[in-house]
């Protein structure tokens, strides 16, 4: 379970991203996180690894984060960037894949197994040896989960996951998406994509829960969705008409 209590991030310029933020993702749910530019969505993400400095707690099965806990929260959440490079940097994809874990002390032999597994997982085995100097932008996003998965991670956070991607490869990632076992907490303004990945969703604005509920209820909800500065899907569906 990944619970948030009071969580506040201030900038040093005095700019509250996130503003005494309370939420708690249950074990295996799948949570959207919606807002508009600058509601506070990737400034959650990134405090609830211990990134950003906060105030409030973040605790994840049972264990808060501080500056003791640290690595073992960052074990525990495992974070897929919006811009997959800033995950990709070995020589290979099979390297970056092996990183975690074995910057974590596990036995060579257990970081060669989760290697494998996490390939295998997401059927991008074909890539293990190649750079991601030549890979597309829906492989560089499989390759990056791919990096996360290998710790074998109780929830994962996805930024913006659907970036970049083109329709193909969107599918792919949903498909590849849909068996994974740890909680979810998706920021996205894909809002199609978070109904069909994301029961619940969470709407942010000025980085405080706006509302609160089922996805396919909210995101269609054009009042609710103005308020919140967001299109809702209707709208978007209708080409703004």
């Amino acid at each position: 379970m990944l619970t948030m209590q009071n969580l506040t991030v201030t900038y040093p310029d005095g700019t509250v991203a996130v503003d005494g933020l309370d939420l708690t993702v249950a074990d295996g749910e799948r949570v959207a996180l919606i807002g508009a530019n600058g509601a506070g969505k990737t400034s959650l993400l990134l405090a609830l690894v211990g990134v950003l400095p906060h105030t409030g707690t973040v605790t994840v099965d049972g264990v808060t984060l501080d500056k003791h806990t640290l690595g073992e929260i960052r074990a525990r959440v495992g974070v897929v960037f919006q811009n997959p490079d800033d995950q990709l940097f070995m020589p290979t994809i099979g390297e970056d894949v092996a990183f975690g874990p074995r910057n974590h002390g596990l036995p060579e032999d257990q970081v060669a197994r989760r290697v494998t597994d996490a390939l295998a997982q997401l059927g991008i085995g074909h890539l293990r040896e190649r750079t991601a100097l030549k890979l597309s932008g829906g492989e560089k996003r499989m390759a990056a989960l791919a990096t996360v998965l290998a710790m074998a991670p109780a929830a994962l956070l996805l930024d913006e996951p659907t970036a970049f991607l083109d329709p193909r490869a969107r599918r792919t990632l949903i498909r590849a998406l849909a068996p994974l076992v740890p909680a979810r907490l998706v920021a996205t303004h894909d809002l199609p994509f978070a109904v069909d990945t994301c029961p619940r969703c969470v709407l942010l604005r000025e980085g405080r829960v706006f509302a609160d509920g089922a996805s396919r209820t909210l995101l269609y909800d054009e009042a609710l969705m103005e308020a919140c500065g967001v299109e809702a899907i209707g709208i978007l569906e209708s080409g703004g008409k």
